[in-house]
């Protein structure tokens, strides 16, 4: 069985990550090995929201950059773009604030809309959704590379280089899917499929872990420096490796049990670069509400109907921005007496899309009795 490569670079700070960036690339063969002249080659960040790049919500700039310069160093066309999560309808100001459109300005490169480049479906054999939408822009390049942030995700536990391709999928249509798809196993599915879909196009993943998040992410968790780049050209792969660079069961993951994936892998992999002990990772802590993934079957079976997490909201943070309205699929949401959401617990369905779009962390956790006697917060 074939070798698969992956780098681990240890960078401190992202004014370095230029010579990081190359330096991850150059031990998985180079550029040159991924890209050829003259292809358009889309650069994939994440950009889930309007947050500026010291939080650790999105992927810094600077990551970008650096592959910018590679991708034209052999002559290759590179594009920048993503689709943010959830309704964000001002789609300049997120590239303002997350930096990108001055790296692209400075870099010559064009930052594509993924709304305004327009989408077609496919079926991609997912149970649960017959046909799904990809932009335009990811099905008209030639390859891909995706630059995902290192961070928890509190549907998925975890989100890097596969959770990454979710952005291919254009605009609000991302929130309509997690309707039909809002179980850990379901959405699990959706993405092993999205990936299986694009997985010949992915040119090498590059993920971006100088700051991480960590507890309830993707973008309300803590900021934690972690000082890892990490890349490798089979993103599967990657995600498992990082994840037991974390400590995380990878037989946990839905996404990686799809993929018949378990720690036996490791076997096949080569490290080049630095040690994975060189990292701060011990204790990374994931979101609290997975912890009901680890139950066992029969006791979900037996007391899944007393055992559940709905989203709740805190009013004293809450800015009546309205965003988590627009951003849940099941219509749990509406405008209270007061004027501040109310989230309706029976229609809840606990995909958390309302967590992941608020810009003020104002979506907290609300327990039944049994999971707060057995899901105790660290």
């Amino acid at each position: 069985m074939p070798m698969t490569k992956i780098s681990l670079i240890k960078c401190d700070d992202y004014n370095k990550v230029n010579n990081a960036v190359k330096e991850a690339v150059n031990l998985l063969g180079g550029v040159s090995a991924f890209i050829k002249p003259s292809e358009k080659i889309l650069i994939k960040p994440n950009l889930l929201a309007p947050k500026d790049p010291s939080k650790a919500v999105t992927t810094h700039p600077e990551i970008v950059r650096a592959v910018i310069k590679l991708v034209k160093e052999v002559g290759a066309v590179p594009v920048v773009g993503d689709s943010p999560g959830g309704d964000v309808r001002d789609i300049k100001n997120l590239w303002k604030v997350t930096q990108m459109e001055k790296v692209c300005s400075e870099e010559k490169v064009e930052l594509m809309s993924f709304e305004a480049a327009g989408s077609k479906k496919f079926d991609i054999n997912d149970k649960n959704i017959r046909r799904v939408n990809f932009s335009n822009v990811a099905l008209d390049c030639d390859g891909i590379i995706s630059l995902p942030k290192l961070k928890t995700h509190t549907l998925m536990s975890f989100s890097a280089g596969i959770k990454n391709l979710y952005g291919l999928v254009p605009g609000l249509m991302k929130v309509e899917y997690h309707k039909y798809a809002s179980k850990n196993k379901d959405f699990a599915d959706l993405l092993t499929n999205i990936y299986l879909f694009f997985k010949s196009k992915i040119r090498f993943t590059l993920v971006d872990g100088i700051l991480s998040m960590e507890g309830n992410g993707p973008s309300a968790g803590e900021v934690r420096k972690t000082d890892l780049i990490a890349a490798s050209c089979d993103a599967a792969v990657l995600d498992a490796y990082l994840l037991d660079m974390l400590g995380y069961d990878i037989s946990n993951s839905g996404i990686l049990k799809n993929l018949k994936m378990t720690k036996s892998v490791f076997s096949t992999v080569e490290i080049l670069g630095e040690k994975r002990g060189s990292f701060n990772l011990k204790e990374f802590k994931f979101p609290s509400v997975r912890k009901l993934d680890l139950f066992p079957k029969f006791i979900i079976r037996i007391f899944g109907k007393f055992l559940w997490i709905k989203a709740a909201v805190n009013e004293k943070i809450c800015m009546r921005c309205m965003l988590c309205i627009r951003s849940c699929p099941a219509g749990a949401i509406r405008p209270g007496i007061n004027q501040y959401p109310h989230v309706d617990a029976k229609k809840c369905i606990s995909c958390f899309c309302c967590h992941e779009m608020c810009p003020h962390k104002a979506i907290i956790f609300k327990k039944s009795i049994l999971a707060k006697i057995f899901m105790k917060d660290r």
